[in-house]
């Protein structure tokens, strides 16, 4: 563990080396398992699969925030696997920010604009219905300016030739925005978000000889919200995105035509959850989720939808067994051939320090 221990010797010598600055630490940690046994049926390939999962999860975590005036950052590093092996560490989250009275400057590796985290599912290592249900953008590199609710970012886009064999790629940064506000007993966010990049001198594969440059442009929408109704509460959110996939939102990607064109697809998804706290040591939470991708000169759209329900069990502050229980219906491809579907039950292990 090579690296984790370089960087905690870094964060050490930053807080003492610093004395005439006010700099408040805050470490934090959450080991997480999962014990899962789930059954697979591939559809129409004929296969099904009965497996037992005793795993460690890869979004366990290791980091700190720290504070020192108008100044704010956090590190997170992340445990991959349990092999005694230093590039199973990664960096999850890295961030920096500066206040400067009307608003914020980010600089990050970290959860962007687009990001729906309106759900508690646990399996899949806390999949969350993420790409079934509610938008995901991941951690990607960017600079954020934040004025109340409202967050405007410049993102590392994520380009692919798609098989295009491009003389070169031509990319500006992606961009996302987002706008909400939160109340005692509601909250909601609009956001929104685009790419767009070109790949030059691309030879049809349908007319030889011929060469184009092929715009590859995405774009997405969305929307949530919750309220709260005492001990219970509900959280709804969707989103619509043209070629989300091809810019690493969770949504289909658009293909090449072989042409001198992009096949579009056309994404939506919704979802909803309910939960109700029962005691200090006990609530309940179900969720459910539902996507649709649309893939220009398609046969068929294809859709799949899941559910879950789970209780959470608090043994001790920071001590969580969460067991829980769930169904996904992959549905069909473009081509209408039927993918199968699959249940699962088990418990997720967590104690966060």
């Amino acid at each position: 563990m090579k690296k984790l221990t370089i960087l905690i010797a870094a964060a050490a010598l930053v807080c003492f080396s610093v004395p005439a600055m006010a700099v408040d630490w805050n470490f934090y940690g959450s080991a997480r398992m999962a014990t899962f046994w789930s059954s697979e049926d591939s559809g129409d390939n004929g296969s099904e699969i009965n497996e037992l999962y005793w795993e460690w999860q890869n979004n366990s975590r290791i980091g700190a925030t720290v504070k020192a005036d108008h100044l704010r950052g956090r590190f997170e590093l992340g445990l991959k696997s349990v092999d005694s092996d230093d590039e199973a560490v990664g960096t999850r989250r890295l961030e920096g920010e500066w206040n400067f009275g009307s608003g914020s400057l980010m600089v990050a590796k970290g959860y962007s604009p687009l990001n729906q985290f309106l759900s508690g599912q646990v399996a899949r290592a806390d999949a969350g219905l993420l790409g079934r249900g509610f938008l995901y953008a991941g951690r990607p590199g960017f600079l954020q300016l934040a004025f109340g609710g409202f967050k405007v970012a410049l993102i590392s886009p994520k380009t692919a030739d798609l098989g295009t064999d491009p003389s070169e790629t031509q990319r500006l940064p992606k961009v996302e925005a987002s706008w909400g506000m939160a109340y005692d007993a509601f909250n909601f966010n609009v956001m929104g978000g685009a790419q767009t990049y070109k790949l030059k001198d691309v030879e049809s594969l349908t007319n030889p000889g011929d060469d184009d440059d092929i715009d590859v442009t995405s774009y997405v929408i969305g929307a949530d919200g919750g309220f709260n109704f005492g001990p219970a509460y509900v959280k709804v959110g969707g989103s619509y995105a043209v070629n989300g996939g091809n810019a690493n939102w969770t949504a289909g990607a658009g293909e090449w035509d072989d042409d001198d064109d992009i096949n579009d697809n056309k994404t939506w998804q919704a979802g909803i959850v309910a939960g109700m706290k029962v005691s200090d040591m006990l609530s309940f939470e179900g969720g459910f989720g539902y996507r649709q991708d649309d893939l220009d000169d398609a046969d068929e759209k294809q859709k799949t939808w899941e559910v879950y329900a789970q209780s959470v069990i608090l043994l001790a502050p920071g001590v969580y067994i969460i067991p829980e229980v769930g169904y996904y219906d992959h549905g069909k491809d473009v081509n209408d051939d039927d993918l199968g579907d699959d249940y699962y039950l088990g418990a997720k292990w967590q104690i966060d320090f």
